[in-house]
């Protein structure tokens, strides 16, 4: 017969594994949110390789995001006592032993939803915003990187008349000019002597009128007005401070008057918001390169055939910088190299197969401060830019597709 001593360690044995699987629970579903995120990250960066490589070959573009993951763990423990008690000539012919087991088993259910419809469209080919170029601006991103990537062309006049300058290598000399022109803008910027902000001023309007009601005053009021009254000669003046569109300068634009600030934004309300009115003035820092214009910006799917034409078709060329830019910017032939292959590199970031070939970002480490890390962030810029013009995937209509693994 088995000692009371053993029947004890027996029981905590039991204890032990039951208790192993409380731990375990907490530690698998961890391991699994990390995982099916980066799992949901490289599915949005392959999908963008795969439509620049259809870009490539002039097929239309499609998107698919995942819009649920529901992971359902199973974890199962037995244990049990084998043997006997019992008076036998042999101890061992009722020997005690103890039986575990412990499975862990996993089924996610993961959503998917193409994304189309009129809306979706309209956000893929619907030109940028200004206020999308000023929010990445702020994140810190290089302005050469972001206009080469989302500016369609520059459009402005001098006493030679009127200019077009597209961003488009087939372009010849109008491809060279709005490069140049791009990076004297990101030169000013490095030496933090470039404005991109809304203009500010107050819109006033003088009238000549009876005397208002004081209700009407206060309406005015309510609405953000200002209103005062000239006794002597019977003027009433209506203002309010406006955040006018956006312009960038080598000035501050603070600095001018309150009417020229307010010229300047009627001037640039002449044009939609995927124009940015770009004023870079004599005798401020850079106006021996003068500019007086607008920037045209691209719509998402621009940029993802202009990124596929590179291979071959409308491949860029090296751009040297004016000789009025006096400060150097990052300046790569690129603006983003997809690596075409017929085999898997060794060394992406993300790759995906199309065509019987490869298209991949190539990897480079962090500690590496050359310009192949231009190339990376060019890749998250237009990663950033598709997460904008995705809408709240609860509201697509689009019949979801559901998965069970």
């Amino acid at each position: 017969m088995r000692s009371p001593l053993t029947l004890a360690l027996l029981c905590f044995g039991l204890v032990d594994v039951f208790g192993l699987s409380g731990c375990l629970s907490p530690l698998a579903t961890h391991r699994a949110v990390l995982e099916y995120d980066r799992t949901v990250s490289y599915v949005e960066a392959d999908l963008l390789l795969l439509n620049i490589a259809r870009a490539r070959y002039h097929r239309p573009v499609h998107f698919t995001a995942v819009s649920s993951v529901a992971a359902t763990f199973d974890f199962r423990t037995d244990a049990g006592i084998r043997g006997g008690i019992g008076h036998a000539v042999d101890p061992s012919e009722y020997p005690l032993g103890l039986e575990y087991g412990m499975s862990v088993a996993e089924n996610p259910t993961i959503t998917i939803i193409p994304i189309t419809g009129e809306e979706f469209t309209k956000r893929i080919l619907h030109p940028l915003s200004e206020n999308t170029l000023r929010a990445l601006m702020y994140q810190g991103y290089e302005l050469n990187m972001l206009l080469r990537l989302m500016a369609r062309g520059l459009s402005f006049e001098d006493r030679d008349g009127q200019h077009l300058l597209i961003n488009r290598p087939s372009e010849g000399d109008g491809f060279i000019e709005f490069r140049r022109r791009a990076l004297h803008l990101a030169g000013l910027e490095k030496e933090r002597h470039l404005y991109v902000e809304p203009l500010l001023f107050n819109d006033t309007q003088t009238l000549l009128v009876r005397p208002p009601d004081p209700r009407e005053i206060v309406d005015a009021t309510e609405k953000g007005y200002r209103w005062e009254v000239n006794v002597e000669n019977g003027t009433h003046t209506v203002w309010r401070p406006t955040i006018g569109r956006l312009l960038i300068s080598n000035y501050d634009s603070r600095r001018l008057s309150n009417e020229e600030r307010r010229q300047l934004h009627l001037e640039a309300l002449q044009y939609p918001e995927n124009q940015v009115l770009v004023d870079i003035r004599p005798g401020f820092p850079g106006g021996d390169y003068p500019l007086h214009g607008t920037l045209l910006l691209r719509s998402i799917n621009a940029i993802v055939g202009f990124v596929g034409r590179n291979f071959e078709e409308d491949r860029e060329f090296a751009v040297t910088p004016d000789p009025r830019t006096s400060t150097p910017v990052r300046n790569p032939i690129h603006t983003l190299e997809i690596v075409e292959s017929a085999r898997k590199p060794d060394e992406i970031e993300f790759a995906v197969s199309f065509e019987g070939k490869y298209y991949s970002v190539k990897k480079y480490s962090v500690e590496q401060r050359t310009e192949s890390n231009w190339n990376q962030e060019a890749f998250a810029v237009l990663s950033h830019l598709f997460q904008m013009a995705v809408t709240d995937l609860g509201k697509v209509p689009t019949p979801a597709i559901t998965i069970q693994k």
